[in-house]
């Protein structure tokens, strides 16, 4: 069995070059097991202990999400998983599972000592380790990539919803009102009011478009639309509250319908009234139209503004309190749903300050991101910045929990995280730590509870 064993170990790429009798001294320090279909070897939370070779068969590596299980790596004959000398690896936070029947060789770690006499077999372990890392690292790079993207996106489509949303409410409400026009431009033309007439009217309806709206209370908007509604019920007009709510609303009062009254006779007043009416009630689509549309450009420019789209990967002026507005921007979704109130400070006589600036977006992002997530509903973040010493110096502060003081300095290691599964994964900080160290500067942070200030410093020269 031993020899079948050996001669199996020996045909995997990563062994060929390791002599016979260190793959036995191998072979008899470990077990062999088998496992069936479906059978879990090793679960979250389970010490990992034990280094698993697959000589035969076909196991996955998946985390649970709710009830679903995501597959984040499958091994097949010749892999290495578990525990390798070297490896820091304490516990799983996976299911190891069986897809097909599989023969595993087992070694535990108390056999590394005897392992690690053995100079061509210990250097295949190593080469497997760095090459889990590699391999592990690009993974978790493109999970921290995708996760950004997915909470981006999810903020995107909700603000561009609402914007949307409501020019297709315009949209439809304007063309049924489109389609009654025929009918009141009739009613105005059966009138065969006078050049000086139409122009009196015209008069009023462009002084209210242009004029400005006094602000009212609830109680005041009501009860000036139930003297506007009085009036028109008074002098025989049809559709008196309909109307008293649009008119109220552009700020007429009852001595704006007396001066339209005064224009001709009350046998005009119900046409000329629902002309006036279908003129604002189209001026507002137009305008809700209008202000939707802006939004939506608004927010696709500040997209273009954080990604810094059609620009070239070089160092350039950085427009601070223009790329910071725009990643407040992007994250409004999340803001807004949490009340969070956002205070920014940005002289504007700084110094020049050039620097990668698709890349310190990130940055923004990352921080303002871990800041939204950190304090509880209506908190407050305050963005500031100063020139002092030669440097540039940005602020980032919150008034969260805090960063408990044994994890201080912990937070900018990679894979560090205090999320749960599948909420970060612990590269995020690693990051900005990294763009910071490109623009050769650094990054600091001092917390306590209720208080959470991130310092950037960049050399201004």
């Amino acid at each position: 069995m031993d020899d079948y064993i050996v001669k199996g170990i020996q045909s995997f790429p990563q062994f060929s070059e390791v002599p016979e009798d260190e793959i036995r001294e191998y072979v008899r320090l470990s077990e062999v097991c088998t496992y069936q279909p479906d059978e879990v070897i090793v679960k979250p939370g389970d010490e990992i202990n034990k280094m698993y070779l697959l000589l035969e068969g076909n196991i996955r590596l998946q985390l649970k999400r709710g009830d679903q299980f995501t597959v984040i790596d499958t091994f097949e004959a010749g892999d290495l998983t578990g525990k390798l000398p070297f490896s820091r690896l304490q516990s799983s936070l996976a299911y190891v599972t069986v897809i097909e029947e599989s023969t595993v060789l087992i070694t535990h770690e108390d056999k590394f000592p005897e392992i690690a006499a053995h100079y061509q077999l210990i250097e295949s372990f190593v080469h497997a380790l760095s090459d889990r890392i590699r391999h592990f690292t690009t993974q978790q790079q493109q999970n921290e990539k995708l996760l950004a993207l997915g909470k981006l996106s999810a903020g995107l489509a909700h603000e561009l919803n609402n914007p949307a949303s409501a020019m297709v409410r315009s949209a439809t409400s304007l063309k049924a009102n489109l389609h009654a026009k025929p009918e009141k431009f009739k009613g105005m033309m059966e009138l065969k009011l006078s050049e000086e007439q139409v122009d009196a009217i015209n008069k009023v309806i462009f002084n209210k478009l242009n004029a400005e709206i006094p602000s009212l209370s609830l109680m005041e908007r009501t009860s000036l639309e139930d003297d506007l509604a009085d009036w028109m019920e008074d002098h025989g007009i049809e559709e008196t509250y309909e109307l008293a709510e649009t008119f109220a609303e552009h700020g007429f009062n009852v001595e704006s319908l007396e001066q339209i009254k005064d224009i001709g006779d009350e046998a005009m007043l119900t046409p000329v009234f629902k002309w006036i009416e279908d003129v604002f009630v189209t001026e507002k689509m137009i305008a809700e139209v209008e202000d939707a549309s802006r939004r939506i450009s608004d927010l696709v420019s500040s997209v273009k503004t954080y990604s810094h789209m059609d620009q070239a990967n070089e160092k350039q002026p950085v427009e601070l309190e223009k790329l910071l507005k725009s990643t407040l921007s992007i994250l409004n979704h999340q803001i807004k749903e949490k009340q969070v109130s956002v205070e920014l400070n940005i002289p504007d006589d700084l110094p020049e300050f050039c620097g990668f600036v698709s890349e310190l977006n990130q940055v923004w992002m990352n921080l303002l991101d871990n800041a939204v997530d950190a304090i509880e509903k209506e908190g407050r973040i305050e963005i500031s910045a100063e020139a002092k010493n030669g440097d540039l110096r940005i602020y980032f502060k919150d008034n969260g929990a805090g960063i408990p003081e044994d994890i201080h300095t912990k937070i900018f290691d990679p894979f560090f995280t205090t999320k749960g599964i599948g909420e970060g994964t612990g590269l995020g900080l690693d990051f900005v730590r990294k763009i910071v160290n490109k623009h050769n500067g650094t990054i600091t942070v001092q917390s306590k509870p209720g208080e959470t200030i991130f310092e950037l410093c960049f050399p201004l020269k």
